[in-house]
């Protein structure tokens, strides 16, 4: 997270609460399986096969399997055009379809597993020569890096470069009390307040991104003449 500027610092954040809301509202809503944590559906998937539960194993897979697709989805829409305004597109595309879907009488299966794909999907938003910069739908790396940060602070290193990696950490979990409270409230259609978000993150930063593709348009053109 160190590698980015500020202002996507707070871009990293936004979309970190908006993966924890959405994983609360998912983990209450599946009934204790996550749409953004593959380590907790891989555990959970062990657990179960241990104790036999192939269907409860089966539904871990399932997740995991639908988080690969997104993942594979974000790093091929990434590609294309302005690559992290692309990947919020279809991540805010993703998540308005499972809203629409949770208001479908003849959808088969639970709305919010579209939310799985759209998570996988979103960690690709700032994805640099192939590899993820910024993890947005887990926290392991930013808790080892915090506490390493911190270490360095200790003797002698940056006083305060630890408290960067646990705010993206803090952003998570409060997303994810906010969902939880809100599904509490209005069950599935708790996916309202994170599609607004999202919209809003992807209309901004394609504002922002189209500014500085001008900026530097004209500074070379000016080089040029």
């Amino acid at each position: 997270m160190l590698s980015i500027r500020p202002r996507e610092r707070v871009l990293a954040g936004v979309l970190s609460s908006t993966a924890g809301y959405l994983d609360a509202v998912g983990f209450l809503d599946l009934g204790g399986y996550f749409v953004s944590f593959m380590s907790g559906n891989t555990t959970r998937m062990s657990a179960e096969a241990t104790n036999a539960n192939l269907i409860g194993a089966g539904k871990a897979i399932g997740l995991i399997g639908l988080f690969f697709v997104g993942s594979f989805l974000g790093a091929v829409v990434a590609r294309f055009r302005d690559g992290r305004t692309s990947v919020l597109v279809v991540t805010t595309l993703l998540v308005g379809a499972a809203l629409a879907a949770s208001h479908a009488g003849w959808f088969p299966v639970p709305a919010v597993l579209i939310v799985v794909v759209a998570m996988g999907t979103m960690n690709a938003t700032f994805l640099r020569e192939g590899e993820v910069s910024v993890g947005l739908t887990y926290m392991t790396g930013a808790v080892v890096k915090a506490g390493q940060r911190l270490a360095d602070a200790l003797f002698g290193g940056p006083r305060w470069l630890w408290f960067i990696h646990l705010i993206l950490w803090a952003s998570l979990a409060g997303g994810a009390l906010l969902g939880g409270w809100v599904y509490g409230l209005v069950g599935i259609a708790a996916l309202w307040p994170a599609l607004v978000v999202l919209a809003g993150a992807t209309a901004v930063t394609w504002l922002v991104r189209r500014a500085e593709a001008n900026e530097l348009a004209g500074v070379r053109a000016r080089r040029q003449q």
